[in-house]
């Protein structure tokens, strides 16, 4: 069966690479660009009229059996198939599946001519394959990413008695290895201490500064260490080849050279070649990932830090855009750094936009569309307004009416995570509650006190705000906004 696969003039060249990566069965299969440069945007009576056109193509379509479009197209396949005489069906939408569809197809499943190969067959998920430079511990760490391994530092800031709950955070929010941070005026003994803590969640790998160190480290029990290259290569005959070495540098001539040294030695290397801060080294320091990545042997470490940490803006976005740039870069470990309260959580929204990002990757496709709890503030699609036939009365502002002698205090207590509402009347408490469900907490409220109708509507309103604030992580002052979007104008818009 000769089968022809129709794509745009700049798609042409990625489908020939995963017909050709893919195609373990040797099927007889073509790659038919059209002169557009984008074809999933057409629909069927487009893509026929352009056939139609060119007799060329019309009769080198002639010589196929079977005819593939892609998923995305619209309109019903018949169309081309009335004006080349050769049966032709949608494929599926996201590249990364046509693989499958080629096999569903010499398997004897038959696809559709008006529903994408995706729907027809189910959902599907390619599954990511790769080759493992060395394990550590059990994990396997890929020569080249993704699978992507989260490696997620505990600050040498952090003091002692935070580091397990640090760790243990950590490790339910996806990181598979743990960094024991260090810097020179640290105490030693700290640094065992907390290698010791976090060595109960995760395997540790620990910054490095001083060679005599390190001995006592491994009695811990830690896996690796990471160290500037000047450091590897001064003390490399005092460093066991069964610790894994992650070398970062922002010289990529100094990175390679010694990176490839410690490879033929035996050594488990992992090598970083510095993100940048953005807009001071961000672009320069693509440009030393994509040369590390030809030209050294060993798995890259990615490091969200300076960017999450640099940037002003949130976590959550910035890690969605890092994660698919260190996918595309081949990046085996990201590394999350929570050095500053604005990136608390950073591990989570590393996992989720990893998730995403390997998502799309094993699809050969945009992220766009798929599923994320990256979208907190905004969504993907615009909201739907409900019309009905009811005729609303307009209510402009309404000036609270109040009984001042009574007084509503509400705040939240983060480390507790709870809400807390005290409700006065002529100075006197008449109500102290506290909880993690505003909801509840109001029915309470109500039963215990009669409050008037404004201060009910009230109390509502400001512990809904208080539950939004305790969720994101904000800080809520009663009677202020929680979110002010930069959009937002003095009318409200």
């Amino acid at each position: 069966m000769k089968i022809a696969i129709l794509t745009s003039t700049t798609a042409e060249e990625l489908v020939k690479d995963v017909i050709k990566n893919d195609n373990k069965n040797n099927y007889d299969i073509d790659i038919i660009a059209l002169p557009v440069p984008v074809i999933s945007i057409l629909d069927t009576n487009i893509i026929s009229k352009i056939i139609l056109k060119r007799t060329y193509l019309l009769n080198k379509l002639k010589d196929y059996n079977l005819i593939i479009i892609p998923g995305l197209v619209r309109g019903n396949a018949e169309i081309i198939e009335k004006t080349t005489n050769v049966e032709t069906y949608k494929g599926p939408k996201s590249l990364g599946i046509l693989p499958y569809a080629l096999d569903f197809i010499y398997n004897g499943g038959k696809l559709d001519k008006i529903k994408s190969a995706d729907e027809v067959m189910g959902s599907i998920i390619p599954k990511i394959i790769y080759k493992t430079a060395f394990k550590i511990n059990n994990i396997d760490i890929p020569l080249r990413g993704p699978p992507t391994i989260i490696i997620a530092e505990i600050h040498p800031d952090v003091r002692i008695e935070e580091v397990d709950e640090m760790a243990k955070r950590f490790v339910n929010d996806g990181a598979k290895l743990l960094i024991v941070g260090s810097k020179n005026d640290l105490n030693p003994e700290t640094i065992m201490e907390k290698i010791k803590i976090a060595n109960k969640y995760a395997p540790v790998i620990v910054e490095l500064n001083d060679i005599s160190l390190l001995k006592s480290h491994q009695d811990l029990g830690i896996v690796g260490i990471s160290a500037s290259t000047n450091f590897i290569q001064e003390n490399i005959d005092d460093i066991p080849k069964d610790l894994a070495i992650i070398i970062g540098d922002r010289n990529i001539k100094k990175l390679k050279r010694i990176g490839n040294d410690l490879i033929n030695k035996g050594y488990k290397v992992i090598v970083d070649p510095v993100l940048g801060i953005p807009g001071i080294d961000f672009v320069n320091s693509m440009k030393r990932y994509i040369n590390i990545a030809k030209s050294l042997n060993a798995p890259i470490l990615f490091s969200a830090a300076d960017a999450t940490e640099e940037i002003e803006a949130d976590t959550i976005g910035v890690h969605g855009l890092l994660a698919m740039i260190s996918i595309e870069l081949g990046a085996s470990l990201y590394l999350v750094v929570e050095e500053t309260y604005k990136s608390i959580r950073g591990v989570s929204e590393a996992k989720e936009a990893i998730r995403i990002a390997e998502t799309a990757y094993s699809l050969k496709s945009s992220p766009r569309g798929l599923f994320s709890k990256l979208l907190v503030i905004k969504q993907g699609d615009k909201p739907i307004s409900i019309s009905d036939q009811v005729k609303y009365d307009e209510v402009n502002y309404i000036p609270p009416n109040y009984n001042f002698n009574d007084y509503i205090q509400i705040t939240v207590d983060y480390n507790m995570k709870k809400i807390k509402v005290l409700y006065k009347r002529n100075n006197e408490i008449l109500a102290a509650l506290e909880g993690k469900h505003s909801m509840s907490i109001a029915r309470e409220l109500v039963k215990r006190i009669n409050i008037t109708p404004d201060h009910a509507a009230y109390l509502g309103y400001e512990l809904s705000k208080a539950e939004i604030a305790l969720k994101l992580g904000k800080t809520y002052v009663q009677d202020e906004p929680i979110i002010v979007p930069p959009w937002k104008g003095d009318n409200g818009d």
